[in-house]
């Protein structure tokens, strides 16, 4: 009997073990299924966090290439105050909504980073077109984890999710605003310091490109200079000159339907036509030709029409004068009995 109460004895330490080994390996998955489930989680909010101040970032932008000649000109921070921006420095948020260029229903925080704050600052030569202008747009809150310290893993997965745009002020290095494409002070020109944990996207000076070429009421050239390409109809108010060489590239056959009255295009056969009256006729001096016959009238004998096709009778085209190139026929005003008669035909061509 004591044989078999130590087997026993044995079996249950052997089966307690089993049991505790069990028990460590179901901890460690659970552990470890946490550990992934809170990775994803914390994914998904610096994705959502990026690509929401990717929206900011957009509207900073397109806000620069609005209005930054006039931030390059800009004599006080109020210049803007016309368009909705009551500082033309820090933009908030609401400015950008009500000016279209974030959406209304857009919210204006996330829980990674709080709210967005905007700094934009020039340099060099200001005003004037050699003034650099930039933007800054950064979280309102740094990514701090449970122990108040910078959460390093939440950076990286923030910086990742920004795909390259995206900066931050790391605790090795807290004077840098640093990322893959820009890196700027962290202490800004409104003499603010961003701590670290601070993440952030940047418009430099790169982008000022964007915003290099005329628009309508541009003051910088008001003469428009320079070469210009258009796809589309041009329309111009005032009178047009051309330094250089003009080519025109449609063609058009004399006499056929055109619109609009006044355009210019090449004539198939060479020379060019303008459009008058609805019809495709000879540009330049030529005012047209017709003949005149005596008695018979705008016709020849036969009764064959020989009216001026510009204008439709025996006449020049306004601004043209009838010049005889021809004049032969009948000298008798009417005809014989017996007779044949054709007239006395004259022939006219129209030179301005």
């Amino acid at each position: 009997m004591g044989g078999a109460h130590q087997a026993s004895s044995g079996q249950g330490g052997f089966a307690l073990v089993e049991l505790t080994l069990a028990l460590l390996i179901a901890l460690l998955v659970a552990v470890l299924g946490m550990r992934s489930w809170v990775n994803q989680v914390n994914d998904a909010q610096a994705r959502a966090a990026a690509v929401w101040m990717e929206t900011v970032h957009k509207a900073v932008l397109a806000y620069l290439q609005r209005h930054g000649p006039d931030i390059q000109e800009a004599a006080s921070h109020d210049a803007l105050a016309g368009a909705g921006y009551q500082d033309w420095r820090a933009p908030t948020l609401a400015e950008l909504a009500a000016a279209g260029l974030l959406a209304s229903g857009m919210p204006h925080t996330v829980r990674l980073t709080g709210g967005a704050r905007i700094h934009v600052w020039r340099s060099g030569e200001c005003p004037g077109d050699a003034c650099t202008v930039e933007a800054l747009i950064h979280g309102e809150q740094p990514l701090l984890d449970a122990h108040a310290q910078v959460d390093e893993a939440m950076v990286a997965q923030w910086l990742l999710a920004a795909q390259g745009e995206g900066a931050a002020v790391h605790p090795g290095e807290p004077g840098r605003l640093r990322g893959t494409r820009f890196s700027v002070n962290s202490t800004l020109p409104d003499g603010s310091v961003l701590p670290p944990g601070t993440v952030g996207m940047a418009v430099t000076a790169e982008h000022q490109a964007l915003w290099s070429y005329l628009r309508v009421g541009d003051r910088r050239d008001p003469d428009f200079q320079g070469d210009l390409s258009l796809a589309g109809d041009v329309m111009a108010g005032g009178s047009g000159t051309v330094g250089g060489h003009l080519r025109i590239g449609a063609e058009a056959v004399m006499n056929a339907p055109c619109q609009p009255d006044r355009a210019i295009v090449q004539r198939d056969a060479g020379g060019l036509l303008t459009c008058r009256q609805g019809r495709w006729r000879p540009a330049g001096q030529f005012g047209g030709a017709f003949a005149y016959n005596h008695p018979f009238g705008c016709q020849n004998a036969e009764g064959v029409p020989t009216a001026n096709l510009l204008t439709g009778g025996c006449s020049c085209a306004r601004g043209t004068t009838p010049i005889m190139v021809y004049d032969a026929g009948e000298q008798a005003a009417q005809p014989q009995p017996g007779q044949p008669f054709l007239g006395r035909q004259s022939v006219y061509i129209c030179i301005g």
